[in-house]
């Protein structure tokens, strides 16, 4: 096992603030997290009155949710992360929260496919920097140990954010028309940015991490974190799981809405309480138990999300096989829950195999893939398959392209496990 730890140069994670400011720290990237996957969810619940509005086809709503938002999203984040390995990450952080916010805004002011086309690519542009940055705070500010802890918190703030982004913005649409709805969620994200800027010091990193930083090229840090297979199969399974539960995300409103006839508000609710309530209690619980069993074995940080998304498949093919929608809404709970519980985990396992001046890159490079594998492809796919057999299915067209789709959370869970093979000798600290 090539086990490296912190370096000489650098103060202990645990040590380089009081534990009091360090959970205000968590706090504050909890709630950057919370507006971020509000923001980026806001169009799943708005995909009727838009699409009627603007006169588009499904494919074109999946082009908006999907590799609209996913390209920049995805090619500025290698970037912007290696900047934040060398600079100062709050300063970024707060940039990006700031332009992400107001691309939201700006959304409610399109006024056809190509305006709506720009704001999306817009809000990935902000939104690119958001998780490596704050991975990066949060590996500087707790110990490998905790680490798996604080990752799940930060992912139940994003979790929570899709979930009352679903709920809200189903009564604000109804209320005031799509329009507003995203200038309502979009607007409050500039104070954040001062809130953070303002609020969040950036920790030390120590000089020998400072020099390693500078010192290795873009392209070496890439080739470097390639060599080893954990990383390797773990990015794909973040990646081929993000296809799924993206595609999943973005379409499950317009299901219900054209399956079980349920209204804007409605399936806001419902799908807000039940996806976002369980993957919150699912990626605490699952934090919570992998900061054990880590302690027991290392990697069940690949173990736990291995299995969760191979048990949570099936769940997921329930929600949309079943006849009864409120059997579906539970199945749904459940399904988040199960998945949700191995994800925080899964994203926590990022930084046991990338050094200190790595760890924002590594990041990065999860996100290049899972964005342009899952935030894009995914929510693509799913309408591209529903228009496809929309001939012949009608509107039951999304339901059989989501039971497609969901069958991929299968191929995830393996890489898991691949991943987990190689776990001891790959990880660095």
């Amino acid at each position: 096992m090539s086990a490296v730890t912190e370096a000489p140069g650098a103060p202990a994670p645990a040590a380089a603030a009081s534990a009091g400011y360090r959970y205000y720290v968590l706090f504050a990237l909890t709630l950057v997290s919370f507006f971020n996957y509000m923001d980026r969810m806001v169009l799943a619940v708005l995909v009727e009155p838009i699409k009627a509005d603007l006169g588009l086809s499904d494919t074109q709503i999946g082009l908006l949710s999907g590799f609209a938002f996913a390209i920049l999203y995805a090619t500025l984040g290698l970037p912007l992360a290696r900047l934040a390995d060398r600079k100062s990450r709050t300063i970024i952080l707060s940039i990006c929260v700031a332009v992400w916010s107001a691309m939201t805004a700006a959304c409610g002011l399109a006024a056809n496919f190509v305006h709506m086309l720009l704001a999306r690519v817009g809000v990935g542009v902000g939104e690119a920097g958001c998780v490596p940055t704050s991975h990066s705070l949060i590996g500087d500010y707790f110990p490998a140990d905790r680490r798996a802890f604080a990752v799940s918190m930060f992912q139940a703030g994003g979790i929570a954010g899709l979930s009352l982004g679903l709920m809200a913005t189903g009564y604000l649409a109804e209320a005031f028309g799509w329009r507003a709805a995203f200038v309502i969620v979009g607007a409050p994200g500039i104070l954040l940015a001062l809130l953070v800027v303002l609020t969040v010091r950036e920790p030390p990193r120590g000089a020998s991490h400072a020099r390693a930083a500078s010192q290795i090229s873009f392209f070496k840090a890439i080739a470097h974190l390639a060599r080893r297979p954990a990383f390797v199969h773990l990015v794909a399974g973040l990646s081929i799981g993000s296809f799924a539960t993206y595609g999943l995300a973005q379409w499950l409103a317009a299901f219900f809405i054209r399956v079980h006839d349920f209204s804007l508000s409605t399936i806001g609710l419902w799908s807000g309480l039940s996806a976002g309530g369980g993957a919150v209690a699912g990626v605490l619980v699952g934090g919570a138990v992998g900061v054990r069993l880590i302690k027991i074995d290392r990697r069940w940080e690949l173990w736990l999300p291995a299995l969760a998304y191979g048990i949570g498949c099936p769940f997921y093919l329930g929600v949309f096989l079943s006849p009864d929608p409120w059997v579906a809404i539970a199945l749904k709970f459940f399904a988040g829950f199960i998945v949700a519980s191995g994800g925080g985990v899964a994203l926590a396992a990022i930084q046991s195999l990338a050094e200190p001046h790595l760890r924002a890159t590594a990041i990065a490079i999860m996100m290049f893939f899972s964005a342009l594998i899952g935030l894009g492809a995914g929510p693509f796919f799913v309408g591209l398959i529903s228009d496809a057999l929309l001939p012949t299915l009608g509107e039951r067209s999304i339901q059989y392209a989501l039971v497609i789709v969901t069958t991929i959370l299968a191929l995830a869970s393996l890489h898991f496990y691949l991943a987990s093979r190689t776990m001891r000798r790959d990880m660095v600290q």
